[in-house]
């Protein structure tokens, strides 16, 4: 482990921890680009850099807490990595397990929390970039400064733009229901399922949020979608739509496993239930957001296919969330 001396550093400045192997001047490069990000954004608490899933470097802000480091770990940079190692791990395998969906490659994943949250951008192929924030009234903060810092190192490697986050553009009232289908899942919660048809068409579209199921219990209560809009037709020319419907519902019930995967890779930033998933690949993205108050298992999964509106359609699952009310307890199968 090699760190930058103290009496070279701003008594401000954040605090890089270098693997012995990180030691070119493109690699130097990179870590102070990260350096100037940790500096502008308060609400990250340290980034790391991982080649191959090997953790390069750790920047972290000054006066930081250390990470626990637990029995097996005698370095501080070892204790910060840990998270990330995980983190990169788990992100690989969603990754893969996405790829039947034929929306591209998972670039962007934000594992939020009340009390903080990680972040993981893919730079390019077994390059990623993983923050840390422990203030969870400022994941969005942390998650914007990131996706800048993984656009500007892709920028430097002359790599496309991917719009992490989506891009900013406007965000506009559903023109209608065309092409929406609603269908029922296999447990029942009838008072639930006729609140959620009664509102989905003031949310549901073909421009944003285009597909939203509510679980319970891990069951499908019910889901909606606007994938038989036409304007859509060109999303389907690699997968049709049922094929579709069938993989999104595949995802939610492999849930189980992912989310206790991300949550041993919190274990050491903050030990609140996970509120909030976002897989952002480069054909839009998955939201997983649970219910306020409710059980790991009580959540809305929602989709966008097109990338520039990944923001937006994140705001109109947020907006579905604010309108829900308390769900029952037991279900009546």
């Amino acid at each position: 482990m090699t760190d930058i001396p103290a009496e070279r550093r701003p008594p401000d400045a954040p605090v890089a921890l270098h693997a012995e192997h990180w030691n070119t001047k493109v690699q130097e490069d990179i870590s102070e680009l990260c350096q100037r990000h940790v500096a502008r954004c308060p609400a990250i608490r340290s980034v790391a850099h991982y080649s191959n899933g090997i953790l390069d470097f750790v920047v972290h802000a000054p006066g930081a807490e250390p990470l626990p480091s637990g029995p097996l770990v005698d370095h501080r940079i070892d204790a910060e990595g840990r998270p990330g190692h995980q983190l990169v791990r788990c992100v690989q395998d969603i990754d893969r397990s996405l790829g039947p969906l034929r929306t591209g490659e998972l670039m962007r994943t934000v594992v939020a929390t009340p009390t903080g949250a990680l972040y993981c951008g893919r730079v390019k192929a077994d390059q990623h970039i993983v923050g840390i924030t422990v203030d969870g009234g400022r994941v969005d903060a942390m998650d914007d400064q990131l996706n800048d810092l993984v656009t500007e190192l892709r920028a430097m490697m002359n790599l496309p733009n991917e719009y992490l986050g989506g891009m900013d553009v406007p965000y506009v009232v559903p023109d209608g229901t065309e092409g929406l289908k609603f269908l029922t899942g296999h447990a029942v919660d009838e008072p639930m399922e006729a609140r959620l048809r009664g509102i989905w068409h003031r949310f549901l579209n073909h421009t944003d949020l285009q597909y939203l199921a509510y679980y319970r219990g891990w069951d499908l209560i019910c889901v909606g979608d606007a994938f038989d809009s036409p304007r859509l037709g060109l999303r389907f020319l690699a997968i049709e739509p049922d094929a579709r419907r069938r993989r999104y519902r595949d995802i939610a019930g492999g849930l189980r496993t992912d989310i206790a995967r991300l949550r041993d890779a919190l274990q050491s930033v903050t030990r609140d239930p996970i509120n909030r998933l976002v897989l952002d690949v480069q054909e839009g993205a998955i939201y997983i957001h649970w219910l306020p108050g409710g059980r790991s298992s009580d959540f809305l999964l929602g989709v966008t296919l097109d990338q520039h509106q990944v923001g937006n359609a994140e705001r109109r699952l947020r907006e579905v969330l604010s309108e829900l009310p308390p769900a029952p307890r037991r279900l009546r199968r």
